[in-house]
């Protein structure tokens, strides 16, 4: 599968067709399949047939990632109910566009020649789009010289480091994280896809309610029950922040570490109290970075899941010198 090309074209087949195992050495197929396959083959555009996508480990992960929203039949609704006549869907990341073209009668009820005439012209528009693609990049190419890199700020105060770092420190990932996360993002025309069948269906993107169990297990109940894993600090100030939709200034967190340390002892069986009591005193302390490591583990958390612009209401977000906050409405919590 072309899962990484900035531009595909989808075949999808009338409803009297459907070579899903096509084998051209011993299966005949429809004349404007092998037609289309071999235009598509000379202009350099990936073609692919729909059951075969629809198969395709990659776009499931795309979808449960970015789109966990939509549930599994989704793409069956909109892509794999075949039309009337032969559909051809050009998508394209680079042009942020998706263009439709329908033949006009299967193969059977087309001359030949008509045939080829139909998909030349079909190819015709597709490569004028691209051509004028080509023509703007051109056109917009400008050298800029080197940005000078920013200025340090001298003289901020060191009362509240952890203020200060949080922008920096509190969003960082693990490699492996972050190597799995450009892995997904490498979806090239399925992202696009998805995107215009959104649109078609009149899908919105939405927040999904979280579920919190009486074990303090975490759930995205409308993202297909995903659970998200932390280990007990990390949690001890998701929850922490969960309670307070307000915010929490970092230069105040002293004042939170009596409730930070009731909520861990419920989520940790740690049976050396003083490490606890230093962990949590290191996590209030807003001249140590310990905070911002642990709100960098609850976005990781969330990033595991599902995708920045779905977590991004989960985790801990705010401006320096402003209270840091979990942006989700707290009408969306269940607790048990």
């Amino acid at each position: 599968m072309h899962q990484h090309q900035p531009e595909a074209l989808i075949y999808i087949a009338p409803a009297n067709y459907h070579p899903a195992n096509y084998k051209p050495a011993n299966q005949p197929a429809a004349a404007e399949y092998r037609l289309i396959a071999d235009r598509s083959q000379k202009a350099g555009i990936p073609f692919v047939y729909l059951p075969h996508l629809l198969t395709d480990v990659h776009f499931a992960r795309i979808m449960d990632y970015h789109h966990p929203y939509l549930g599994t039949d989704f793409l069956q609704k909109n892509l794999a109910c075949s039309a009337e006549n032969p559909v051809l869907v050009y998508i394209s990341a680079e042009l942020d566009q998706v263009h439709p073209y329908a033949l006009s009668a299967p193969s059977e009820r087309i001359p030949p020649k008509q045939l080829s005439k139909q998909v030349d012209a079909i190819f015709e528009r597709i490569l004028s789009l691209k051509a004028g693609l080509s023509y703007r990049i051109k056109e917009n190419s400008i050298e800029f010289a080197a940005v000078d890199e920013p200025i340090a700020v001298f003289g901020v105060a060191n009362d509240n480091k952890a203020d200060f770092d949080f922008e920096k420190e509190a969003f960082r990932l693990p490699k492996n994280l972050r190597k799995s996360i450009e892995e997904i993002e490498e979806a090239g025309y399925l992202r696009k896809l998805i995107e215009y069948l959104e649109e078609i269906d009149k899908k919105t993107r939405k927040c999904s309610r979280l579920r919190i169990t009486g074990d303090h297990r975490i759930y995205l109940m409308d993202y297909g029950m995903k659970e998200v894993k932390m280990s007990p600090l990390p949690k001890a100030l998701f929850l922490l922040f969960l309670n307070h939709p307000e915010g929490i200034l970092f230069k105040e967190l002293p004042a939170y570490r009596a409730e930070l340390m009731n909520i861990y002892k419920q989520l940790s069986l740690r049976e050396n109290p003083d490490e606890a009591v230093e962990s949590i005193t290191r996590m209030t302390n807003p001249y140590d970075n310990s905070v911002n490591e642990k709100c960098s583990l609850i976005r990781a958390a969330f990033l595991k899941v599902v995708a920045d612009d779905l977590a991004q209401k989960y985790y801990v977000t705010g401006f320096r010198g402003e209270p840091k906050k979990i942006l989700l409405n707290r009408e969306l919590v269940i607790r048990e």
